[in-house]
């Protein structure tokens, strides 16, 4: 007997394909070689093989969320050769319940022709796509009054009502 006939012979008997078939018999020789692998392998090697694996695992998932913890965004340069820069941009610590926050509003005014794009992202109902919108559309025309912020694509008059009391325009 030759091995397409017993291929067709167990398709017939079970009512499987041959790609089935193909999956049932890697699946079950790999079932095969762990039992085997299993009983021929000295436990104790094998316990402390996994043990240290356990323990670089943890010490690099460890390592990871300290980073992660410790990680700023932004800028904290004080030097007033670059002013311009510490303004456009701010500090944040990185926080892991940052999402669960409610965010902060801006302090005074925003004016549309100068702010940067985190300044923009304090304005309600202003995300990092939109911020970024507002920053290409003033780069080829200059904000007249603050309801021109409505031209930017995702600003319709109930967004800008809520944004209304933060703008400005100089």
């Amino acid at each position: 007997m030759n091995l397409n006939s017993i291929i067709s012979k167990l398709q017939s008997t079970f009512g499987v394909t041959k790609s089935e078939l193909v999956v049932v018999f890697f699946i079950v020789t790999g079932l095969l070689g762990g039992v085997i692998i299993q009983n021929l392998y000295d436990n104790k090697v094998h316990d402390k093989l996994q043990d240290e694996i356990a323990d670089i695992v943890y010490h690099s998932l460890d390592s990871l969320a300290e980073v992660q913890r410790t990680t700023y965004i932004g800028s904290d340069v004080e030097d007033s050769s670059f002013s311009e820069l510490a303004t456009a941009d701010t500090v944040v610590k990185k926080d892991f319940f940052s999402s669960q926050k409610k965010k902060e509003m801006p302090t005074g005014k925003v004016n549309l022709n100068t702010a940067s794009k985190v300044e923009l992202m304090k304005l309600p109902g202003i995300g990092e796509k939109t911020a970024i919108a507002i920053l290409e559309y003033r780069q080829s025309t200059r904000f007249n009054k603050p309801s021109d912020i409505m031209k930017i694509k995702g600003i319709g008059p109930k967004k800008f009502e809520k944004m209304r009391e933060y703008l400005e325009v100089r």
